[in-house]
């Protein structure tokens, strides 16, 4: 089972593949568009076991073939763009084995200088860069299995002083607001004494934190702002017995509007599965957006219908 990139429009309608498809099953994952809108660079297992990925850039365009980035056999995932585009940082376990960040040089879609960022006992992971430089990202402390037992935010300065932002103890996947005023993540809330991953916004001015919205049974993540600092997207998935993922959706957010609800991306293929959104310069279209179904309503309406379509399927 693997991932590719598609381009959708607001409305739905499915517009190419953003990469060449390859010959063999792949795993395509966390595309990031470069601040000039011309590269796509994304974590793939091209190459490699589906469970191992490297980074790859495609121009884009229709059908674009990528190049391989980055060498070696480390896990390389979570790419992010400098905003002058003059290279990405993620996150890679080439050093010690466990993740830390690290920025490439890329000019003309071609690798150059390789800088390891942090240093961290644990796992540094999915960065986030404000204008001038800082980075946010999520700071992992594992256990002897490697299964996380503690997350929290932390940010680097451009002199590369660390300070910690949030205290935890399982925040994760940070998206900075394009001023750098605002800081959306990932964190737990209880609901029916269950917790799940909720979207909270965070005030770098002041450290307020308050969620941006509830959507109680579903785990929400990799959020992504448009260019405006208007809109909020992210991953958001329906778990059933034992965690497994029973339906996966891209959501979208009107952080303008009052309350905020959390609408579902349509997708006139049909409801399949859907992770790590991504989004050009070009500008939404704030109407059709506002057009898409609520959220929880729809996720219960094409959940009645998958298990209505499974029980006429029966024999």
């Amino acid at each position: 089972m693997g991932a590719r990139l598609v381009a959708i429009s607001e409305s739905g309608d499915r517009q190419f593949e953003l990469v060449e498809p390859a010959t063999t099953p792949v795993r395509d994952t966390n595309p990031a568009v470069s601040p000039d809108g011309k590269w796509l660079v994304f974590s793939s297992s091209r190459g490699r076991p589906l469970d191992q990925t490297s980074l790859w850039i495609a121009e884009l365009g229709v059908g674009s073939p990528p190049r391989r980035l980055t060498e070696g056999t480390a896990l390389d995932v979570h790419p992010v763009w400098l905003p002058d585009g003059r290279g990405v940082v993620f996150a890679s376990t080439r050093e010690r084995g466990n993740f830390d960040l690290w920025q490439l040089a890329v000019r003309d879609g071609r690798a150059g200088e390789l800088v390891q960022l942090t240093h961290g006992p644990g796992h540094e992971v999915t960065p986030a860069i404000a204008g001038d430089g800082t980075i946010v990202y999520a700071a992992v402390t594992p256990d002897v299995d490697h299964r996380q037992i503690e997350s929290h935010l932390e940010a680097r300065a451009p002199d590369g002083t660390i300070r910690r932002l949030t205290e935890g103890p399982a925040d994760s996947s940070p998206a900075l607001s394009p001023d750098g005023a605002h800081l959306v993540f990932s964190r737990p809330a209880l609901h029916g004494g269950k917790p799940d991953a909720e979207l909270w916004s965070m005030a770098l001015a002041d450290g307020v934190i308050a969620p941006l919205v509830d959507l109680p049974v579903t785990d929400e993540s990799g959020a992504v702002w448009s260019r405006d600092g208007r809109f909020v997207f992210a991953t958001s998935v329906l778990r059933g017995a034992e965690g497994r993922v029973v339906f996966s959706a891209i959501i979208h957010v009107d952080t303008r509007e009052r309350p905020p609800i959390a609408r579902v991306l349509e997708d006139r293929v049909g409801p399949i599965v859907r992770l790590t959104p991504a989004l050009t310069a070009t500008p939404l279209d704030a109407a059709v957006l506002h057009g898409d179904p609520e959220y929880l309503p729809e996720l219960a309406r094409i959940m009645s219908r998958r298990i209505e379509n499974e029980r006429e399927a029966a024999p």
